[in-house]
């Protein structure tokens, strides 16, 4: 059942023009594939900070530790540019 339907979208699909196909495309797969690739993102960087080697050296992007320490630095920053 389920073949059948995505057969019949395949051919909606294929019988449209090239540029209609595109647009497509671009507005469905676009947002999904970025969706995706943030989960990803987020996994590989909790798991990173979880089987790394210094479980307690790094904490995952945006979380509260790593929000203060991009404060510190940005301050160790300036404060090294102007000397």
């Amino acid at each position: 059942m389920v073949a059948e339907w995505w057969n019949g979208v395949e051919l909606w699909v294929s019988g449209l023009a090239f540029p209609l196909q595109f647009a497509l495309v671009m507005v469905l797969l676009g947002p999904f594939c970025v969706v995706v690739a943030w989960a990803i993102d987020r996994a590989v960087d909790h798991a990173s900070t979880w089987f790394g080697p210094a479980p307690g050296d790094e904490e995952p992007i945006g979380t509260e530790h790593a929000e203060d320490a991009d404060g510190e630095r940005s301050a160790d920053l300036v404060d090294s540019a102007s000397r």
